[in-house]
């Protein structure tokens, strides 16, 4: 995952697509910080796929023969892919900000 950090008034953000390299606080160029994804990260893509692929065959009325299991499958998946990407977000901003420390 990177991470805008601007030196001027150490602002750390999450890059997003959107965000072209200047802060947002002060409008000055920031640095990236790169922090490697994890296993939380690949669970919370891997749980995804899962739900949107359910969430799409619900929606074009294919039967999986799974019953009602299928909306405990796809909502589940769905929740945990939520619940892992809050504990992937929350372990690179930890070690964003401790990479940021070890560099200043």
């Amino acid at each position: 995952m990177k991470f805008y950090y601007c030196p001027e008034c150490k602002d750390l953000r999450p890059k997003s697509w959107y965000h072209r390299g200047k802060c947002l606080l002060c409008g000055r160029e920031c640095t990236i910080v790169v922090i490697p994804m994890s296993i939380y990260g690949y669970l919370m893509y891997a749980l995804s796929t899962v739900g949107a692929t359910m969430l799409a065959f619900e929606l074009m009325g294919t039967d999986l023969g799974l019953g009602e299991s299928r909306l405990y499958i796809m909502f589940g998946a769905l929740i945990l892919a939520l619940i892992f990407s809050f504990l992937e977000l929350e372990r690179t901003t930890w070690q964003a900000k401790e990479k940021i420390g070890k560099v200043l």
